[in-house]
């Protein structure tokens, strides 16, 4: 059964979300969402707004996603240890596996990072390092109780698919622009050797969210410090977090490339020249970042540096992803997108090439 506007409340009431008496006192409201899966905003009177998501395609891959999201988020409610993340993560209330849809309470009046970029062209502090601090706490002995209570064949510690994408990716599953996208790494060795050498490396030893971009970050305004929330823990796996501070640090790089006029879009080298300067004014989150991780995890001066190399490689690998999604619906591989296959190559070639565009870089 999918659920629909009108066929939600009878399915809450069931789950035990919902009393029936709202629905005779008509004090009920339903906000349908399209998203890449069905998503309900539910308002409740005298209890906190819920959200419901529901699986839109039904195959074998997103019924795993969902379990996972799904195991990981009541495990997290049942685990006193991870108070600290309690607090950064929706707070899980339902799953029903037989219609594929899992509740949460819904995280009001928020907006993702990427939004708050393009409206302020800043990331709070606060919430920078708070993230930088999350991801150091992922290697924490505790969190080891959330990766028991996920099933082995949900969490697997397999590397990021995209270290193996030129390998085993079929072209008939690609847009057009990304079969292109596949044989510029299968025709280029540096980047092939690079993504074996990753992917070999890669050492699945921690509690890892998997896809943690600027879409998966809520950041509410207050007052005084902003709340910020974590969101869709569909890929939550045993891991290595630094892939995850790679993918944050690599949606600076994103957004520097893909807010430039398009006028400007030329080659890497002009681009590095003139709009360098657009990228110092978002460092100071991006410093704010790495500044948390290292701190919660106690790195030396000495060890941040080394860990900056293999997270800055990482982050390049991880920035090859986000090209595979921004031309999953194009026809041609876009100069912006040729812009960040040339920016990784020669990170993932030389990570001292680009220092300035790492974490405690030089503006």
């Amino acid at each position: 059964m999918f659920l629909t506007s009108q066929s939600l409340a009878y399915w809450l009431i069931q789950r035990g979300l919902l009393d029936p008496s709202v629905i005779t006192q008509g004090n009920f409201a339903v906000e349908e969402l399209e998203f890449h899966n069905r998503g309900f905003r539910v308002y409740r009177p005298t209890t906190k707004p819920i959200y419901v998501k529901q699986l839109r395609e039904l195959d074998h891959p997103n019924v795993l996603c969902l379990r996972r999201e799904a195991t990981f988020g009541l495990a997290v409610a049942r685990t006193d240890s991870v108070h600290w993340l309690k607090t950064r993560v929706p707070t899980f209330l339902d799953y029903d596996a037989r219609h594929h849809a899992v509740t949460v309470e819904l995280l009001a009046e928020t907006m993702n990072l990427h939004e708050t970029m393009e409206r302020v062209v800043a990331i709070p502090d606060s919430v920078s390092r708070g993230l930088g601090q999350l991801i150091g706490a992922f290697t924490f002995k505790e969190c080891d109780d959330l990766l028991a209570a996920i099933p082995n064949n949900l969490c697997t510690g397999k590397p990021p698919w995209i270290l193996s994408f030129y390998v085993d990716q079929g072209a008939g599953l690609l847009s057009p622009a990304n079969v292109q996208f596949l044989k510029m790494i299968q025709s280029d060795e540096i980047l092939k050797s690079n993504l074996d050498d990753l992917r070999s490396n890669w050492q699945a030893t921690s509690l890892m969210h998997g896809d943690l971009k600027w879409n998966n970050v809520l950041i509410r305004e207050t007052e005084s410090v902003p709340d910020w929330y974590v969101i869709d823990w569909e890929m939550v796996d045993r891991g290595d977090p630094r892939w995850d501070l790679a993918t944050m640090i690599q949606c600076w790089w994103y957004f520097w490339i893909l807010s430039t006029p398009p006028e400007l879009l030329t080659n890497l080298d002009e681009l590095l020249t003139d709009r360098r300067i657009a990228f110092d004014e978002t460092r100071f989150s991006l410093d704010a970042l790495w500044d948390g991780y290292r701190t919660a995890i106690r790195l030396s001066e000495s060890e941040s540096q080394e860990q900056k190399q293999v997270v800055s490689r990482f982050a390049a690998a991880r920035m090859l992803q986000t090209v595979y999604e921004l031309l999953h619906i194009q026809d041609e591989v876009s100069l912006s997108a040729r812009l960040m296959i040339e920016m990784s190559r020669r990170i993932l070639e030389n990570p001292q090439s680009l220092p300035e565009f790492f974490p405690g870089g030089s503006p």
